[in-house]
């Protein structure tokens, strides 16, 4: 393999996928590495291990090392040392609390950030972005974070510290979080090309038709899809009560597996079937090659974290769709999100105004056109475009990483 201008340290999904893995953060950094590889940079990517996944192949031009396992405080040591090995000028961690194998891996944060950046250019994207202070009983109970607060409140100023102090620069996906890391730049989260309303080729929409069908969606309702990993932060109970209250002319489809740290049995997945599976679909993780069918079957999707402590990749795959969306007022305060896409509070507004969207094919455009304006420097060149300048700018090198003297 040759010197790649980037190493990536990050879970990455299995070979032939791009939405796979056991976190959203996984898509995300394929469509990075691929992004940056098209704007002429040399990528790897360090990830964990995964069982039927050989521990180096190539995805395209992107060469992906699975030299580490999950888990313990010696994972992000040891991927920072493969990264350092592969002599990449820059390293670029994509970090969220608990994505490297739980509560125990975070005690390795600080000497892997050491020892990079004592050597390299250390770029840290923070894709769950916590204060301190919001840490509080409501806050653990939503997460479902098994420790006493103080205990979680110091667990979380101690990673927000470690990265402040030892990356070179730090990325967070919108400008609500920017205050949280002192000098945080905002870089959004990347939109994928997407299958624009009424552009579908004839095998994605015999596709969507054949999902709308194996779901029961024919039915003239208004299908209001929830998309992603199943967890507590993400507000589906209230998207399901409001189906509940309108099903006459709802239907709610929550798409996706559960989120890994929730698994098992009477888990949150389980939970939520128990009690809204009388009048919801749950249709459980949704294939690669059926995104885009999942989103062109919906006409609308909804978005109602209560306290956003990340960007929102399925947000993303829902504008790249070009699909009406509704989110509430907390993630639209971090996310910059207009007004007109705000839900109403409470499951019964909620509901009336699903209500009138289900009638109402002229307010759904409209939505629509609302979040066609949040595309605007989504694109993913242009945010692969944006890390290579930040790469230059950082870098430990008078001349920069190669692929700016190329681009010269």
């Amino acid at each position: 393999m040759s010197t790649p201008d980037v190493c990536l340290i990050s879970p990455y999904p299995p070979r032939g996928e791009r939405h796979g893995g056991h976190s959203g953060v996984a898509s995300y950094t394929a469509n990075l590495a691929h992004a940056l590889a098209g704007e002429g940079a040399g990528v790897a990517v360090v990830a964990p291990r995964l069982e039927g996944e050989p521990d180096r192949t190539s995805d395209g031009p992107v060469q992906v090392l699975r030299r580490v396992r999950s888990g313990g405080p010696s994972v992000l040591p040891a991927a920072a040392l493969a990264a350092g090995q592969t002599g990449a000028p820059a390293v670029h961690l994509q970090h969220e609390t608990f994505l490297y194998g739980g509560p125990a891996s975070a005690a390795g944060l600080a000497p892997a950030l050491a020892a990079l950046r004592a050597r390299r250019a250390t770029v840290v994207t923070m894709h769950h972005v916590v204060d301190p202070r919001a840490v509080d009983a409501d806050f653990v109970a939503l997460h479902r974070v098994s420790a006493p607060v103080p205990l979680a409140r110091a667990g979380m100023a101690a990673i927000r510290s470690s990265i402040a102090r030892l990356a070179d620069a730090v990325v967070v996906h919108e400008p609500g979080f920017a205050g949280v890391v002192d000098g945080a730049r905002v870089v959004p989260h990347g939109v994928e090309p997407g299958v624009p309303a009424g552009a579908a080729d004839a095998a994605t929409a015999q596709r969507t038709a054949t999902f709308r069908a194996s779901h029961g969606l024919d039915d003239g309702r208004l299908t209001v899809l929830c998309f992603g990993f199943l967890a507590p932060y993400k507000g589906l109970e209230r998207v399901l009560e409001a189906g509940r209250l309108a099903a006459e002319s709802v239907h709610v489809v929550v798409a996706g597996g559960e989120h890994p740290r929730m698994e098992g049995p009477g888990g949150y997945a389980d939970e939520l079937r128990a009690q809204h599976g009388d009048h919801a679909t749950f249709t459980g993780r949704v294939d690669d090659a059926d995104v885009a069918a999942c989103f062109g079957a919906a006409d609308l999707a909804a978005f109602l974290y209560p306290q956003p402590v990340s960007s929102s990749g399925a947000l993303a795959l829902a504008l790249a769709h070009r699909t009406p969306m509704l989110v509430s007022r907390e993630l639209a305060g971090s996310a910059g999100v207009p007004d007109a896409l705000v839900a109403p509070s409470g499951a019964p507004a909620l509901a009336a105004r699903l209500r009138d969207l289900a009638v109402d094919g002229a307010a759904r455009a409209a939505l629509r056109d609302v979040a066609a304006e949040l595309l605007a420097g989504r694109t993913w060149p242009a945010v692969a475009r944006t890390h290579l300048d930040l790469y230059a700018e950082v870098s430990h090198s008078e001349r920069g990483p190669r692929w700016s003297l190329r681009a010269a």
